[in-house]
Formats: C-alpha cells, sequence, structure tokens
C-alpha cells in the first residue's frame, strides 16, 4: 500500500513533534511524513523520539511559515521525491497573553502582535498557496488547520491569539464546501485547548509560570482581575491539560476518516464550549446548508 506523504509544521515541540512521531510510527497505515520546523538547531529530540523510522519514514527539514522561499523549497522537494502530497497538518503556532491591551503600547509590543497574526494566520495561508494547486491537480488531499477552541469562542486576555484563530476557523470554513466539492480536498479544523509543550510531562514540570509575569506592569484593576481569571478559571483548565499524543492520535484518525467533519473539538470540555456558542460543534451543517454544495 502506498504511504501517505504528509507535511507537517512546527514540530519542534508539542502536538507537531508528537503528531510527527506517531504517524511515522503508526501501524494502521504506513505515512511518509515531513516534519519542519524554523530552527533546525531543535532538532535533536524528534531526532532521537524517531528512533529507526529517522530518514525512512521521518524526514526533518527547516520550514519557517513565515518565510515563503522556505515553504517553497520542502514542498518542491516533496514533490520530487513523491510526486504528491496527500496530508498537511498546519501546526505552527504562537500564542501569548495581551499585555499592550493594558499598558502604554510600546512599538516592540505592536510587533509582537504582528508577528503572532503572521505566524498563525498567513503562515497557513503560505503553505496552502504553495500545495493547494498540487492537491487540486490531484484531486484530492486533506487540509488540517490547528486552530483552537479560542478561535471559536474568545478568551479573555488571549485578544491576538483569539483574533488569529478566528481568522483561521473564518477562512477555513469560508472555502471548505468549495475545495470539497470542486477538487475532492478536504478542510479539517483541530481545536484544542490547554495541551503541554512536551509529552509524557506532568503539571509541576510545566507549571512554574506565575499570573505576575504577564501583568507586574498592567494598572491595579487590569492585575486584579487578570490574577483573579487565571486563579479561578484558567490555571484549573491548564491542570487537566491533554498530552500532545493524544492530538497526534486524532489527527491520525481524521487522516483515515473517509467522510470527517469540518471540526474536531480534542477533548470533551472542548466539545461543551463549543456547543455552548454553536448549534452544532462538528460544523457539517453550515458544509451542508447550501443548495450549491449539497
Amino acid at each position: 500500500m502506498v504511504a501517505i506523504v504528509t507535511l507537517i509544521t512546527g514540530c519542534s515541540t508539542g502536538m507537531g513533534f508528537s503528531t510527527a512521531v506517531h504517524l511515522a510510527k503508526a501501524s494502521s497505515r504506513e505515512f511518509k511524513v515531513y516534519a519542519t520546523m524554523r530552527n533546525l538547531s531543535k532538532r535533536d529530540n524528534l531526532e532521537t523520539a524517531a528512533g529507526d523510522t529517522l530518514n525512512k519514514r521521518l524526514f526533518i527539514r527547516e520550514l519557517d511559515v513565515t518565510k515563503k522561499e522556505t515553504i517553497t523549497s520542502v514542498v518542491d522537494e516533496i514533490m520530487r521525491e513523491n510526486g504528491r502530497i496527500d496530508v498537511v497538518f498546519n501546526n505552527a503556532g504562537v500564542s501569548r497573553f495581551d499585555a499592550s491591551l493594558f499598558q502604554e503600547i510600546p512599538p516592540e509590543s505592536l510587533a509582537v502582535d504582528k508577528d503572532l497574526m503572521d505566524t498563525n494566520f498567513w503562515g497557513p495561508m503560505q503553505v496552502l498557496q504553495a500545495v493547494l494547486p498540487i492537491m487540486k491537480k490531484q484531486r484530492a488531499g486533506r487540509i488540517i488547520n490547528n486552530s483552537s477552541v479560542a478561535g471559536v469562542a474568545g478568551s479573555p486576555f488571549l485578544g491576538m491569539y483569539s483574533a488569529s484563530k478566528f481568522a483561521l476557523e473564518g477562512f477555513s470554513e469560508s472555502v471548505a464546501p468549495v475545495l470539497r466539492k470542486a477538487y475532492n480536498i478536504r478542510i479539517i479544523l483541530i481545536e484544542p485547548g490547554p495541551v503541554y509543550t512536551h509529552p509524557h510531562t506532568t503539571i509541576t514540570q510545566e507549571s512554574g509560570f506565575k499570573p505576575e509575569y504577564v501583568c507586574s506592569s498592567w494598572d491595579n484593576v487590569s492585575q486584579k482581575i487578570f490574577i483573579d481569571f487565571w486563579n479561578k478559571e484558567f490555571y484549573p483548565e491548564i491542570m487537566i491539560a491533554q498530552q500532545p499524543e493524544e492530538i497526534a492520535e486524532l489527527v491520525e484518525r481524521v487522516i483515515l476518516t473517509e467522510n470527517p467533519h469540518l471540526r474536531y473539538q480534542t477533548s470533551a470540555l472542548q466539545t461543551e464550549k463549543v456547543a455552548a456558542k454553536m448549534v452544532d460543534p462538528t460544523g457539517d451543517t453550515g458544509l451542508k446548508e447550501r443548495q450549491t454544495f449539497k
């Protein structure tokens, strides 16, 4: 059986790392995984985790989603070696709390906000620009965009992050019915909540962060609200954060599902949050409601 050729962005840690290793070692189907990261100096852990799949089923390449030439280079290599691309997992992303809204906005803060949007939204758009012509010729392909529950229901103190994921959600929802009907290309949104950066870590290993690190320069009222929000809502959810391997297993199921949903939340808790805002948390109703795309 022919291997499923898969491109994943943001593989130095977290969901991209775990998904790349999981697919390369999968027993359900053979995958050929191009695991990419913008800084190859961080490749050591991925090489170790790949084990004997390295350079056989898992190939590590440099790709920065904000730099078009690196995307083109990897896509061209994949096409030379395989003649097709079956799956893209747009995983690379960054997040940050909104410090700039609660203090005088310094120029460097605006630059960070722009970098966040460039990575979380325009980055996936540049990857799509590179792979869509290939998938359209193939009349097949799956593009999995790593969104967030914060892209469906905006989270306090994550305004710019939520905005970037709302943009990714809106674009994906808009193009999904067209690409499905015209080219048999499936757009899928993965919507996680908090996920650990490294597999098999515990909260005691990743909970060194304190809310004061974010809000120390804010006005007193904003500081009080943020710390209260952290203690009552955000931190308890981090305490039950998912392991990145759980997301990897979901991505595999989505790839192998014959007729995937538009949206997949990664846990029952996240589905509850989306269902509280949406009539249909799978997103399938929107795909079917227009006469043209039935």
